[in-house]
């Protein structure tokens, strides 16, 4: 997340990928880091936060968080 901050930063466009289980300690980075609201794209149970998954399942994480990186990157709200 705070590499993303700073990316931003820095203007390079970043979007942070932070699984569900983690959405407090996101927060709570943007918040430390003055960015309260932050967008980010967020991966969702029934997902395991471990971040180790078969290629099948990354590519399924990837499809699934495409939309939310594009809105983010391209500053569209909805």
């Amino acid at each position: 997340m705070r590499d993303s901050i700073e990316l931003d930063w820095a203007g390079v466009p970043a979007v942070a990928v932070v699984h569900e289980a983690l959405r407090g300690s996101a927060d709570a980075m943007a918040s430390i880091s003055h960015m309260p609201g932050y967008r980010y794209a967020m991966v969702c149970f029934p997902t395991q936060p471990t971040g180790i998954w078969p290629a099948d399942e990354c590519d399924a994480i990837a499809a699934g968080v495409v939309p939310t990186v594009i809105s983010v990157l391209t500053g569209d709200r909805s």
